[in-house]
């Protein structure tokens, strides 16, 4: 699964309406979806053969950036452990929405800063090549 795909998962999911019984269910299972997708996300990008490492060897300027995105994984990974305890305590069902919704607003962010960074590093020209 797709980072993309977890992340419509868990916004469809919070659009059941907190009466429905099937609302905690449909959250459970999306955040589990958004669990599995964001920790390929993480193998496919972090380690020695990462995307990120490509991007050090191509584009070393943008080591500071990198580092803000592996911090964001740490910040995702919390509020998805975060949501996941929420369900687990029987929090109210609209605390839980509007944590998943600012959930969904950090993977978003985290998607953006990601895609422009590999914009900067590959789509960016600086000149001085003939």
């Amino acid at each position: 699964m797709e980072l993309l795909g977890g992340i419509q998962r868990m916004q469809h999911a919070i659009q059941t309406p907190v009466g429905d019984p099937a609302f905690g269910l449909a959250v459970t299972r999306a955040v589990a979806q958004l669990k599995l997708a964001f920790a390929r996300h993480v193998a496919v990008t972090e380690g020695p053969s990462g995307l990120y490492a490509g991007v050090i060897d191509d584009a070393p300027r943008l080591a500071p950036y990198l580092n803000d995105l592996v911090g964001d994984h740490r910040t995702v990974w919390s509020a998805l452990d975060e949501l996941e305890g929420r369900l687990s305590d029987r929090h109210p069902p609209e605390a839980v929405r509007r944590h998943a919704d600012r959930l969904i607003r950090e993977v978003w962010l985290h998607r953006q800063r990601g895609a422009d960074l590999l914009h900067e590093a590959y789509e960016t020209d600086l000149g001085g090549e003939t």
